[in-house]
Parts: structure tokens; C-alpha cells; sequence
């Protein structure tokens, strides 16, 4: 029988239960977080509506596990905590997903209306700290309310571009006896339009077809919002057809393949020779849902300003914000594409030295690459991403921690598949991957689920190994364990006349033990061929391990790296490349191979 409110009679029951109804018609089958008292009630009633609970060890890591679950299914991650504590816990979590555009509903308990205001035990105003790291938040006051919030929170987490959202719930209103006499509105009254974007102005798309096909020195900056478009088809196409290289912030690396020759890779701080060169040397610069970060470009210098840049964005506070584009397109990525390869007109051969340069930095880059790791007494972090990557599926799920593997883990691991790299880009969040790698598995439990991290951002959320064999979680984790906060200490180095100062670890904890705690196996390699075998036996057998790989903290400094407001032509390059000019000349000419050997 179905009551006055739209799901199954509720006369009688709790706020919550009809809550925890409104959830499962939203098709929420999972909730993560950690329970205490101002939330018990909603989680009771998620019992008895057969959600699943997946009980974190921190809040912080439900959140990231949220976070990633939303970036893998495209559906809101759904996690909830209780006041005070537990709300603020998932802090960090909301603000990365903020960053990373990922969709995510955050439920927080609150203590009773009664006692507002009176520094009751665990209260806190988590709207008001969660209202800059938000697309929506609200506070449910009146038991009418809660239907309408909670769809409008999981609605507006994934409308437009996606985000986090937050309802607050509390615990009087949880309780109170729920009726629907005289019916629930379905929303809160939003104006749910302005998250839409509109159809491509023609006039926009017009002139920067224009700009695209008299370009010299076209290139592509591919962002998130390409991922979430599902535009990646439209990128290579519109490439293919403008014989322009496409480069990627560190986020957007998750939108293209990176096995098609016209992808140079993430271009910025820690990108790669190649795609630093691309973009530093375009005449036109075509961004795809891109903030323009100061981590891909460097600064924002005059450089920028002598080019020609379209910028396409869902979001039109990004357009012009950081910099100031000749064509502005606030639309769909995969809408502005579509109709700008309708209007582009024939588009001449171009000259293709500006390619083959790119691609002679290419073979230098790996020819210094190989040099250099020979010199190393321990591994190479970059060869251990390679070995990795051969043993593993195309379709593997990577995650990553924040740190010096991160960095190394842009440069060198290969996207084969769109929609496969997991990372925390804007906050720069350690402890991220450990958390996100279980709600990675959770999402796509068929899949294998590859989980790199350093030893310090381990370090941050390694409680959260617990759930791997408490839910059937089998993960591959690698944690590249160098004893150092290395990032940091890399900038030490180069920027603090090498004071090293509160970054460089003592050899506790053994991770080995750690692993053995939670009942999983850990191994230390000492060869890649080990690396190989132990990665490909844990996917092989869908069996969890922790794989530790031995760097040595004075030898693992990430180059190439843009320090802090240079611009991508500045780059600290990596031994045996002093000489490589990243400026490009309109008369250079490939070297003959005699020559490139030598050099």
C-alpha cells in the first residue's frame, strides 16, 4: 500500500526510518562511517532497512572511502557520523572531495534542538564549518523536512559539476514519530536549473573553432570534468583531427589513455618534460574542465597571457578565475566538443616538427630515466610503477597516497583505462589512499583494486586494513618506504639549503607486523621480478598483501619538478638532461639517431 508521501505507509514509525526509506528509493545500498549517540537511531533504521554498514576505524577514512566509491560508481558516496567528534573527523574528508569534484552525501547526528546553543556534550556547528567545503548543507529542523533534504543533498552531489553535499540531523527530529498526512514535497524549493549548464553558445564555439584551426602549436589541457563528461572520445578525436598534443592536470590524467601518441601526460610541478613543453609552447591552448591550478601551470605569468586559451567548464565561477581566456564555454565538455568538431572547418596539414620534438624530449626523458636508475643502490620507484603496471589488468583500479610515490605515480603509471586513477589532487590529502582503495574495491568488487602509498601517508589511516578481511576486501597495497616525508624533504633540499627538519622517520613501525595484525600477508621484495610476482599473485587469487618497497631517502627526489612559481620551462630536470632545452625554436630539427644515442 502506498501512503500520501510517495513510498510505503509511514503513520506510526520514526523520522529516521522514513529517512532510511527515502535512501533506499534513492538506491543507497551502502552507508560508511562510524556510529556513537547522536546518529545511533539513523543507523538502527538502516539495519532494518537493509543498508549496509561498512564500519570504518576513523571517520576521516569513511569519507575518503565515500569520496572514492562516488568517483568509481558516478553515484553519491553516502557516509554519516555522528556530532561533534565524529562531524568534524570527516572534515577532511568533505574538503577533498570538495577539491576533487567527487560526489558525496555526508549525514552528521547533532544533538537535540532543546539543548542548541548551550555547549551541550558534542555539539558543534557543523554547517557552519563544512559551508565553504560544500555544495549544499542543511540542517534538518521539522520532520517534514527530511525527504525533501535528503533528496535534494544526493541530487545536487552529482547535478552539474559533482561535489560534496551535507545534511544535519538531529537527534530529537531523528526520533520524533514520522507522519505523512497532507504529503511531503519531493525538494526543498531549489532552483536545481542553475546546476545545469546550458547548450554551447555558437558564438563561442565559433570562434574558437577559428583559433583552433589557424593555431600553429595547438595543444589540449584535458581536466577532471573531461572524466565526468565521458568525453574522452571527443578529446582524441578533435586531437587526431588538429594533430594536437594532449596533456592533463594531475586529476584529468583518470579522462584519457595514456597509450595514444598524441597523450604527452600530466603536465605542472611534478609533470612530465614532454608535456611541460607542449603547453609552455602553444600558441592555443584548448582547457577541458580544468581550474587551471597552480600546479599545472606554475604561475601565472605573462607566459599565459601570450597565448590563446578556450576554456570549457561546467562550472562558470572557473571560468576567467585564475586565468583570463580569449573564448569562455561554460557547457558540458562533451556537448562544447561535439559541436566544435561540427564547426571546425578543414584543417590544413600542419607542420609536424613541433610533434617530433615533443617526442625526441620523450626518448630523452626515458633514455635518462633508464641512466639513472642504474646508478640507484636501491629501487627505482619508477621502475617498480612499470613493473606493476605489466602485471596488471588494464581495467585496475590505482589509487595513491599523497607524497614523492604520488608524484612518481603521475609521471610514470600508464591510464590504459578512463576512469581508473584514484588520487587526491587539490587538498593533497595523505592518508587518502588506504581508505579510498577500500571504497575503490567496495564500488567494483570484480575488479582489481592496486593501492600505492608512501610510508608517512600509510602511516595516517593504516587502521582502516581492518576492514579488508572483516568485509572480503582483497586490495594490492605497495608502499614505497623511504622513512621520510619526502616530498617535503625534497623541497628541503632544494629550497632550505638542506635542513632537514621533522621530515625523516625512525624504522618503526615494521609495516610487515602491521600487516600480520590485520591477517594479511606482507612481503619485501628485493628484485622487480619479485615485484611482479607478488603483484600479479595477489590479482591473480584476489588476495590482499602488503608489498613493501625499499627507497632510499637521499637518492628519491622526483624530477623533473617546477619549484613553486616558476613557469613549466624551468624545470629541474633529471641528471643527464642539463643540456635539453624545453623552449621551442621553429627551426629545430630532429638530431640523426647517431646523435641522439650520443647525447
Amino acid at each position: 500500500m502506498l501512503g500520501r508521501c510517495g513510498g510505503a505507509a509511514e503513520n506510526g514509525t520514526r523520522v529516521v526510518d522514513h529517512a532510511a526509506r527515502v535512501l533506499r528509493e534513492l538506491g543507497v545500498n551502502k552507508v560508511f562511517g562510524i556510529t556513537g549517540g547522536s546518529i545511533m537511531g539513523f543507523f538502527d533504521a538502516l539495519a532494518l532497512e537493509d543498508i549496509e554498514i561498512v564500519m570504518f576505524r576513523h571517520e576521516q577514512g569513511a569519507a575518503h572511502a565515500a569520496d572514492a566509491y562516488g568517483r568509481i560508481t558516478r553515484r553519491p558516496g553516502v557516509v554519516m557520523a555522528t556530532s561533534g567528534p565524529g562531524a568534524t573527523n570527516l572534515v577532511t574528508g568533505i574538503a577533498n572531495a570538495y577539491f576533487d569534484s567527487s560526489p558525496m552525501m555526508a549525514v552528521t547526528g547533532q544533538v537535540p534542538t532543546t539543548v542548541f546553543g548551550r555547549d551541550a556534550f558534542q555539539e558543534t556547528d557543523i554547517v557552519g564549518v563544512t559551508a565553504p567545503i560544500t555544495k549544499f548543507n542543511y540542517q534538518i529542523r521539522r520532520p517534514s523536512e527530511t525527504g525533501p533534504a535528503i533528496r535534494a543533498a544526493y541530487r545536487l552531489a552529482y547535478e552539474g559539476r559533482p561535489g560534496p553535499t551535507l545534511v544535519d540531523f538531529p537527534r530529537d527530529v531523528q526520533l520524533a514519530p514520522y507522519s505523512c498526512e497532507g504529503g511531503e514535497q519531493a525538494y526543498l524549493p531549489l532552483d536545481f536549473s542553475k546546476y545545469r549548464p546550458p547548450k554551447p553558445d555558437p558564438v563561442a564555439i565559433r570562434k574558437a573553432a577559428r583559433l583552433l584551426a589557424v593555431a600553429s602549436r595547438p595543444v589540449i589541457l584535458v581536466g577532471n570534468g573531461v572524466y565526468w563528461s565521458q568525453a574522452w572520445g571527443e578529446v582524441l578525436q578533435l586531437a587526431e583531427l588538429l594533430q594536437a598534443p594532449v596533456v592533463t592536470t594531475l586529476p584529468g590524467k583518470n579522462a584519457v589513455p595514456a597509450n595514444h601518441p598524441l597523450v604527452m601526460g600530466p603536465a605542472g610541478m611534478h609533470g612530465r618534460l614532454e608535456a611541460d613543453a607542449a603547453l609552455a609552447n602553444a600558441d592555443v591552448v584548448l582547457a577541458v574542465g580544468t581550474r587551471f591550478s597552480d600546479r599545472t601551470v606554475g604561475r601565472f605569468g605573462p607566459e599565459l597571457g601570450e597565448k590563446k586559451i578556450i576554456h570549457i567548464d561546467i562550472d562558470p565561477s572557473e571560468l576567467g578565475k585564475n586565468v583570463k581566456p580569449a573564448v569562455a564555454i561554460r557547457a558540458d565538455a562533451r556537448a562544447a566538443l561535439r559541436a566544435l568538431l561540427r564547426a571546425l572547418p578543414a584543417v590544413p596539414r600542419r607542420d609536424t616538427r613541433f610533434l617530433e620534438w615533443l617526442n625526441y624530449i620523450r626518448r630523452r626523458y626515458e633514455e635518462a630515466m633508464e641512466a639513472w636508475a642504474r646508478r640507484l643502490r636501491k629501487f627505482a620507484p619508477w621502475k617498480v610503477l612499470r613493473a606493476l603496471r605489466e602485471v596488471a589488468p588494464p581495467d585496475t583500479i590505482t589509487v595513491t597516497g599523497v607524497g614523492s610515490h604520488q608524484m612518481w605515480a603521475e609521471q610514470h603509471w600508464d591510464v590504459l583505462v578512463p576512469g581508473t586513477w584514484v588520487t587526491s589532487a587539490g587538498l593533497g590529502t595523505m592518508g587518502f589512499s588506504v581508505p579510498a582503495a577500500l571504497g575503490a574495491k567496495i564500488a567494483a568488487p570484480e575488479r582489481p583494486v592496486l593501492c600505492l602509498d608512501g610510508d608517512g601517508s600509510f602511516q595516517m589511516t593504516m587502521n582502516n586494513l581492518a576492514l579488508v578481511r572483516d568485509y572480503n576486501l582483497p586490495v594490492t597495497f605497495v608502499i614505497f618506504d623511504n622513512r621520510a616525508l619526502m616530498l617535503v624533504k625534497h623541497w628541503q633540499i632544494y629550497l632550505y639549503d638542506r635542513r632537514i627538519v621533522a621530515t625523516e622517520y625512525s624504522s618503526r613501525p615494521d609495516f610487515a607486523k602491521i600487516a600480520e595484525a590485520y591477517d594479511i600477508e606482507a612481503v619485501r621484495p628485493s628484485s622487480l621480478n619479485e615485484v611482479r610476482k607478488w603483484a600479479d599473485w595477489s590479482i591473480r587469487n584476489n588476495e590482499p598483501i602488503v608489498i613493501i618497497i625499499d627507497i632510499d631517502n637521499e637518492e628519491d627526489l622526483v624530477l623533473p619538478w617546477v619549484k613553486p612559481g616558476e613557469w613549466l620551462t624551468q624545470a629541474v630536470k633529471p641528471p643527464g638532461l642539463e643540456d635539453l632545452d624545453l623552449v621551442y625554436r621553429e627551426d629545430w630539427r630532429p638530431p640523426i639517431e647517431a646523435e641522439v644515442r650520443a647525447s
